[in-house]
């Protein structure tokens, strides 16, 4: 009889467990829709603040360039108001700007008559493209000077280490664009931003002929000598 009795408490104790554990389950899976809904709300939250983030992050350098974003000076003027054989130049890119940027990139106008001094640089490749006008570009190979017309559509490229130069042979200006990689500060374009004025300033000629080529070196322009040792 004791034992009969015994074996009635272990049904009806196994018996409370098993409906505990149903309504324990029951209750988890009612739960379980609230909580996908609950993340796929905090989720939703983090990929909207994800978004307002990126639409707010401000950009140092402009991805679009407008002319009159460009920096604008006169490379050797004839005079205060009048450009001459002189240049136009028009900076768009350079490390000031787009210290990210891989190249700089500008836009140069040579006036009728006007050339560069022959030059190298030793850390600076040059890429440019002739827009209009017509001129005469000057290169080396096997230290033999040659000379080679461009004009529109013209490509120029210029290696680090090799001298060159171009001139405006032409009756309008010598048009192109070049960009300058790397984009490195106390480079070529420095260099122009250092001589150039602001259009119709009188130009500064202060610097003899020695302090003008220290000044071109240091920013990667070296000057041709008129004999190579």
């Amino acid at each position: 009889m004791l034992k009969n009795k015994k074996n009635l408490e272990l049904i009806k104790l196994a018996a409370i467990i098993m409906i505990f554990t149903v309504v324990q389950s029951c209750g988890e899976n009612a739960n379980k829709p609230e909580k996908k809904e609950d993340s796929v709300a905090v989720l939703s939250l983090k990929e909207k603040a994800h978004i307002h983030d990126d639409s707010t992050h401000t950009h140092t350098s402009k991805r679009i360039i407008t002319p009159n974003d460009a920096q604008q000076l006169w490379i050797f003027p004839e005079r205060k108001d009048k450009l001459g054989s002189g240049g136009l130049l028009q900076i768009y890119m350079d490390p000031e700007s787009h210290p990210d940027a891989s190249s700089g990139f500008s836009k140069y106008e040579l006036g009728v008559g006007g050339a560069l001094p022959e030059h190298k640089h030793n850390k600076t490749e040059e890429i440019a493209y002739f827009l209009s006008g017509t001129g005469v570009v000057i290169s080396y190979e096997n230290d033999e000077r040659k000379e080679t017309i461009v004009k529109e559509g013209y490509v120029w490229y210029t290696a680090p280490g090799e001298w060159h130069s171009f001139q405006n042979t032409g009756k309008e200006p010598l048009k192109l664009v070049f960009a300058t990689v790397p984009n490195a500060k106390h480079g070529l374009l420095d260099f122009f931003k250092k001589v150039g004025v602001k259009p119709e300033t009188e130009p500064s000629n202060t610097l003899s002929a020695a302090e003008f080529a220290k000044l071109a070196a240091d920013n990667d322009l070296i000057l041709k000598p008129s004999k190579i040792e």
